[in-house]
């Protein structure tokens, strides 16, 4: 054989052998690339059902320890678990792994069942204690009515998924086993063979890394769904916190109108009784009867700030110049906080006029001020600013309980000792406080807590431990641009009766005793009944009645207004005098009282009652 022939079929030989180890290499890289392909395919569908089913076990297990009274029951945990159920709900039906999976079959009837039982069973999960077995056993049966057809979407996931991808792996073994099978016949189309697996080669990794960097795309989405969910968690916690207190609140404000209204009657009956006492024994038991009027009074104070609390004491509302009512009061503020604190006063330019009752505000800033003084006991400073305010939304506001409006705001703040990082949700809480024994009833803060809510405004408070305390009061703005006189008008003198006829509507016994004898005291004719229909039957008897003196709140179907109501149809010219423990604003707030209605809030002095039926008289 030639030299040149050998060198020929040997360079053929070597350029067969180096095509042939090139398809092999290539087919096995091919062959390899399609396993992976296949195993991230399946990976990425399967996890997403597969997350489900394990979020939905997660539930059921929580839900069984409830039914077995599990102590590691967690109220918290169960709702969140439930929250993450939702998630994955929302991820099943949105996105590009979303729309694969629904295409599975089974996969829409799974999520509208999963959707279905989720809303029915939200209330129930919410309300879920660890002493309910019997409800936490019925919502883990219905959970667990889930099971089986998650479990069923889950493998058609997998069949779907093996059966696309097995489709490329049977071709490419199909593909490697016929090279194979003809490799003698590639020793002239070797190369471009190679060249054809070569460029799928490059192709199958472009795929692979897309299909990569798809699946860190869809997880990083899910982490940030997470990270949302679990915002939206904690957000949906503060919001539950608040309204707790909000409800706290309210329940405590029903329940101190009425501990107030009762103390109200006892009240009257022992500073009536004790006017009574001093007049008829000329002043001989005065050392005794004055502490009893005292402490009749001071209990009557006490009972206002209660009902300052609950939002229903009785208010005058006037259009006022709130920097004025400072500036008059800074000599009284200068005295209560003595010399070694010192008081700041600015008010904005251009102030616009406040609507509120102006002694509540005064009582309200001296409040304050005390309170200041107590937590500077070294000395300090005290600043006192009044601005404009525009609360518009949600977004930009201050407080979230402040309404939307227009606002004049009174700022007290001081450099004391701060309150507390545990006692701040407190602070607004009748009888809370810091103070020492005896240094404080705890009611200041409650009482404009409630003067505020009932004028319409706001109240908040910021404080840091060592930094001092910043209160700040939203006093609805007044569109009237006159201002209302703001000095108090003292008392008329005491005026006795003529003898005209007075008929006292009352239901407790003890307080009708005693108006009859003040009454009678006064000059006055008087007649008693016990309920409505009590007077009514004397009116149609004897109609020279010259005033009726009636409570608010009578046994029976009428109220005290309502009575008057129906008795002014028959007798139009009747003069009219409420009374009740409860003030005039709770009456008003049902539209039982007319706004030329005379009111008395219980207890009330002799010259007040005195006063009330001369005004009604003439």
């Amino acid at each position: 054989m030639p030299k040149k022939v050998k060198l020929l079929y040997a360079s053929l030989v070597t350029l067969t052998i180096l095509m042939a180890g090139m398809a092999f290499w290539m087919i096995a890289g091919l062959v390899q690339e399609s396993i992976r392909i296949e195993n991230s395919a399946r990976d990425t569908l399967i996890g997403i059902t597969s997350q489900t089913d394990y979020e939905l076990q997660q539930v059921i297990d929580v839900l069984n320890q409830f039914r077995m009274r599990d102590p590691a029951a967690d109220k918290h945990h169960l709702i969140n678990r439930f929250d993450i159920l939702w998630s994955r709900r929302e991820t099943n039906t949105s996105g590009l792994a979303g729309r694969a999976y629904l295409m599975l079959p089974g996969a829409k009837s799974a999520m509208l069942r999963l959707e279905q039982l989720l809303t029915t069973t939200e209330e129930s999960i919410s309300k879920l204690n660890v002493d309910s077995p019997r409800e936490a056993r019925q919502l883990a049966e219905q959970f667990r009515s889930m099971v089986p057809i998650l479990h069923s979407v889950t493998m058609e996931a997998s069949r779907y998924t093996s059966a696309t991808t097995s489709r490329l792996h049977d071709h490419l073994q199909q593909v490697g086993f016929w090279a194979k099978l003809f490799l003698p016949g590639m020793l002239f189309t070797g190369f471009l063979t190679g060249l054809i697996f070569w460029h799928e080669k490059r192709r199958l990794d472009q795929l692979s890394r897309d299909l990569e960097d798809t699946i860190l795309i869809r997880t990083k989405d899910l982490q940030e769904t997470n990270i949302t969910l679990q915002e939206e968690i904690e957000e949906r916690k503060q919001v539950e916190a608040k309204l707790i207190q909000a409800q706290k609140m309210e329940i405590v404000g029903q329940l101190t109108g009425g501990i107030a209204h009762d103390f109200n009657n006892f009240l009257a009956i022992i500073q009536g009784n004790a006017e009574l006492l001093d007049e008829s024994a000329k002043g001989q038991f005065s050392d005794n009867v004055d502490p009893i009027l005292k402490a009749s009074r001071r209990g009557s104070e006490l009972t206002q700030r209660l009902l300052a609390f609950s939002r229903q004491q009785p208010l005058t509302p006037k259009s006022f110049d709130l920097s004025d009512l400072v500036d008059n009061m800074y000599v009284l503020l200068r005295r209560t906080v003595g010399e070694t604190i010192d008081i700041y006063i600015k008010s904005e330019e251009g102030l616009w006029n406040a609507v509120a009752d102006p002694g509540q505000v005064e009582n309200a800033l001296l409040n304050l001020a005390v309170n200041s003084r107590h937590a500077m006991p070294e000395g300090g400073e005290i600043n006192i600013i009044s601005f404009n305010f525009t609360a518009y939304d949600i977004f930009n506001r201050d407080d979230e309980e402040l309404a939307p409006g227009d606002y004049v705001v009174l700022t007290v703040s001081d450099t004391g000792t701060g309150i507390p990082e545990e006692a701040k949700e407190h602070v607004f809480e009748p009888f809370f406080t810091t103070k020492k024994t005896g240094e404080g009833t705890g009611l200041g803060l409650s009482m404009i807590y409630g003067f505020a809510k009932q004028s319409g405004g706001h109240i908040s408070l910021y404080s840091e431990v060592g930094h001092g305390t910043t209160v700040k009061l939203y006093l609805p703005r007044s569109r009237d641009e006159e201002t209302s006189d703001l000095v108090e008008q003292t008392p008329s003198a005491f005026e006795k009766g003529k003898g005209e006829s007075i008929l006292v509507v009352e239901d407790d016994p003890d307080v009708r005793r005693l108006l009859k004898q003040l009454l009678s005291s006064m000059n006055y004719t008087v007649v008693t009944a016990e309920d409505t229909d009590s007077a009514w039957a004397y009116l149609e008897q004897e109609s020279a009645i010259d005033v009726i003196l009636c409570d608010v709140v009578l046994p029976g179907e009428f109220s005290g207004p309502e009575f008057i109501k129906a008795l002014c149809k028959t007798y139009p010219s009747l003069n009219v005098i409420f009374m009740s423990g409860y003030p005039a604003g709770t009456a008003n707030e049902q539209k039982l009282l007319g706004k030329d209605h005379i009111f008395l809030s219980k207890p009330f002095e002799r010259h007040k009652l005195a006063q009330a039926l001369r005004n009604a008289l003439d």
